[in-house]
């Protein structure tokens, strides 16, 4: 049987994923869309509970289906729907649901980013794919950022997000159990009066906080760091929150290797 009505229930709770953080984190699933993202993550070994191809798609990408079919059946939809339930403007027509792996606290020590509130979807994708690309040994968020499991994110993350460690939680007592547990937690901060990267010399365990595209880090968490460091520019007001993370990703991966 191929689905062709938008009013099927599968169609309408994938649709419905796909657009409320409610739902997502009430039934503690996301959706995964596009060949390359949906074959990862059945490599990475996330649990699929839905899986969902156009009939076009299944023609054109033929080892991927193979590979889906390989697991479990696919449900077969017609283009039309394919477009009705896509987050792109040009669908590759694979479509899943999965669970979302139940969070651990990341491991003491280690070089991490934090972010403190940061809105900007396709920034917190991009952070997670440099941390997995730079080595960095995981990630840790404030609740009031943008949804990990948001289809902006799970895109520009590129796969990243099945493989990085990474937790939700209130930042000032994480921060403290980091400090207690070794690990020197620094503020980005734009401001000269911290301390310079090119100057400052980074632990072998430590985490800088990335704060908010607005606001910066908040007040109560850079009370709670060990310091704070800058990154000097010149010409430009500020750099992106994602550009800087990648700075101090690469800067924590020189600790590592020396």
């Amino acid at each position: 049987m191929i689905i062709s009505s938008r009013k099927n229930p599968a169609v309408s709770f994938y649709r419905e994923l796909n657009r409320e953080r409610k739902t997502r984190e009430r039934e503690r699933l996301f959706t995964v869309e596009g060949v390359k993202l949906c074959t990862e993550a059945l490599r990475a070994g996330l649990t699929i509970t839905s899986a969902m191809v156009t009939e076009t798609a299944a023609k054109k990408y033929p080892d991927a289906f193979g590979e889906i079919s390989a697991e479990f059946e696919p449900v077969i939809i017609t283009d039309d729907i394919g477009a009705y339930i896509s987050d792109t403007k040009t669908p590759q027509g694979f479509f899943f649901i999965a669970e979302m792996p139940r969070g651990e606290k990341t491991a003491p020590g280690g070089r991490y980013i934090i972010l403190d509130g940061l809105q900007d979807s396709g920034n917190i994708g991009t952070i997670i794919r440099t941390c997995d690309a730079l080595g960095t040994d995981g990630l840790i968020l404030s609740p009031d950022c943008a949804d990990i499991y948001s289809p902006k994110v799970v895109r520009s993350a590129m796969g990243s997000l099945f493989r990085l460690p990474f937790e939700v939680t209130e930042l000032v007592p994480r921060i403290e159990e980091m400090k207690k547990n070794g690990t020197a937690v620094f503020a980005a901060m734009p401001d000269s009066s911290a301390q310079s990267i090119d100057e400052a010399v980074l632990p072998e365990s430590c985490a800088v906080v990335i704060g908010n595209e607005g606001n910066g880090v908040s007040e109560e968490v850079s009370d709670a760091a060990d310091g704070n460091i800058y990154i000097p520019i010149s010409g430009a007001e500020s750099l992106n929150a994602a550009v800087a993370a990648a700075i101090f990703c690469n800067e924590m991966r020189k600790t590592k290797h020396s």
